[in-house]
Parts: structure tokens; C-alpha cells; sequence
């Protein structure tokens, strides 16, 4: 597993490297904490060396350092993947635009990468989340409504509509006692369902699954698929409660439930939430929501 975890200076992003020190913890991912820097606008090209002047005078160079120190504090001991010898570390521009904090000495099992992208927020955190093959994006943002991130608007609904794979937005002051987790029975993926079970296990929350019927039941066909995933979650020593919701009723019922409980949609491809709970309604679950919301892709 690939976790990207985007971050800035602000307090919402120490939750954000929690939450992703907590799934790493429990699944071994090859991690990469990135910041972004703005560009240059000269009149002229910079050389390379006014380029690192200024991502090394930029305050998310420091604020990285924090972070990591934040991440590896879940991971104590010669036991973790995490555990490297450092003899020199430098910001060395692996890419135009990209900076990467590279250590002469290495011996990690698992990757922990420090990254600085120079340009948009959004425009940066996708395009690492695309060249890299990132599995999670993991975005924190502030609690009021607009959801900023740097003071750039609208950041984290971006990511959460356009990345290819799954994005975590953890809202500042979440705490996650419940899990509601809106899944497409046909298409749903194998690594969803653990995610989910990861995050309902190191939260210690309530699971609910939430099927989508259009009458007083499921068809028979969709009732064994959702029985399936009852099953799966009970053989991790889970109990999940099963509520049946009318399409009609869900974007109510998604708005409702979001101000208590962290929300999991199942977006994949051909999805039938994407049917009923098209972008712009993700994006203002993303705005609104006092808990976190997770995409699953």
C-alpha cells in the first residue's frame, strides 16, 4: 500500500499524519509526507540554485521535518519499518519542480518519503498521486465549513473528486466513533473493505453498513452480496449494524449522518453512488461534514 499524506503548516495536518501513521501502522505502507511550495515568477528562468533557495527558505521545509518526527513517534523501536541509519540528508530536485529529502544511508524496510512539490496545491497533490501510484491520499483540512487548505480554496474537495485512488480528508477536531460506510455491493474492492476494517479497529468505532433498497427490502441478489460483506467483517471479529436507505432519501441521510460519523462512499468506477452522489454533492460533503469523510476508489 501507498499512502500520500499532503500537508502545509497549519494544525489540521498534525491530525492528518496521525491518522496516517495509525493506518500504517497496521498495514506496512510505503508512506510519503509531501508539502508544497509556490513557484518562482521571475522575469527570467531561475537557476537551480535560486530554485533551492527558495524551497529551502519556505517554511514547509521545516514544518516537514516536524511532521516526520510526528509520524515516526508511532513506530517505536528496531522494529520499525520505518528504522533507517542517517548519515546526511539534503532537498535534492529529483524532477523539475519536485524536491525530495534523500538520506545517504538506508536501510528501511518501508519507504518514508519526504517531498516538496513546487506549484498548485491541487494541481501538485494529483500529480503525485498519479505518477507515484498512490493507493490513499490522506489530506487534513480546517473544521469550518469553506474546508480550506493553505487558504486555497476548495483543495481538498479537488482531491477528493479528481484523485485516481482513495482520499482520506480528516477535519481537524474529528473523532471517529462511528463508521457509516455507503458501499456499492457489485463492484466494491477487496482493499475498501480493509481499509475500512483498519480504520474501524484503530478508532474502536461502531461499523454500519448502509445498503441502498428500493423498497421495504434488498432483492435477493443484492441482500446475499451485502450478507457477504457482513460476513467478511464478522470474521474479523466485527459487528456491523445493516440499515437499509431509498436512493431518494440518501443524500439527506448522508448529510445528517456526516456531522457524527466518519462517512466511507464507495466511488470506483461504475459505482452506483456515483449515480446518485455525483461530484459536486461529494465535494460539498467534503465542506460541510465535522467528521471526516473517506472516498473509496
Amino acid at each position: 500500500m501507498r499512502i500520500l499524506v499532503a500537508l502545509d503548516q497549519h494544525s489540521y495536518s498534525n491530525r492528518a499524519v496521525r491518522e496516517a501513521a495509525k493506518l500504517a501502522m497496521n498495514t506496512w505502507a510505503d508512506v510519503t509526507l509531501l508539502g508544497i511550495c509556490p513557484k518562482t515568477a521571475p522575469k527570467r528562468q531561475p537557476s537551480k540554485t535560486e530554485s533551492a533557495q527558495v524551497v529551502l527558505e519556505h517554511p514547509i521545509t521545516n514544518a516537514l521535518g516536524n511532521h516526520r518526527q510526528e509520524f515516526l513517534g508511532y513506530f517505536q523501536g528496531k522494529d520499525s519499518p520505518y528504522n533507517t541509519q542517517k548519515s546526511k540528508n539534503e532537498f535534492v530536485e529529483v524532477k523539475r519542480h519536485v524536491w525530495e529529502e534523500l538520506f545517504t544511508d538506508r536501510g528501511a524496510i518501508k519507504d518514508l518519503k519526504i517531498r516538496i512539490r513546487q506549484g498548485n496545491p491541487a494541481k501538485a497533490i494529483l500529480a503525485e498521486s498519479y505518477e507515484e501510484g498512490i493507493d490513499l491520499v490522506v489530506i487534513g483540512c480546517d473544521k469550518d465549513k469553506k474546508c480550506l487548505w493553505e487558504n486555497a480554496a476548495n483543495v481538498p474537495q479537488k482531491i477528493a473528486n479528481d484523485a485516481p485512488c482513495s482520499v482520506l480528508v480528516v477535519k481537524e477536531e474529528a473523532t471517529a466513533n462511528k463508521i457509516v460506510c455507503c458501499l456499492d455491493h457489485d463492484t466494491v474492492s477487496q482493499n475498501s473493505l480493509e481499509m475500512i476494517n483498519q480504520m474501524v479497529t484503530f478508532h474502536k468505532a461502531e461499523l454500519e453498513i448502509i445498503g441502498l433498497t428500493e423498497g421495504a427490502r434488498l432483492k435477493v441478489d443484492v441482500e446475499k452480496k451485502v450478507d457477504a460483506i457482513l460476513q467478511y467483517y464478522t470474521a474479523r471479529q466485527l459487528m456491523p449494524l445493516i440499515q437499509l436507505v431509498e436512493p431518494s432519501a440518501f443524500e439527506s441521510f448522508v448529510s445528517r449522518e456526516a456531522q457524527r460519523s466518519l462517512m466511507a462512499l464507495w466511488m470506483g468506477e461504475k459505482s452506483i453512488l456515483e449515480k446518485i452522489f455525483p461530484p459536486k454533492k461529494v465535494g460539498k460533503l467534503v465542506r460541510t461534514s465535522q467528521s471526516s469523510v473517506l472516498i473509496l476508489r
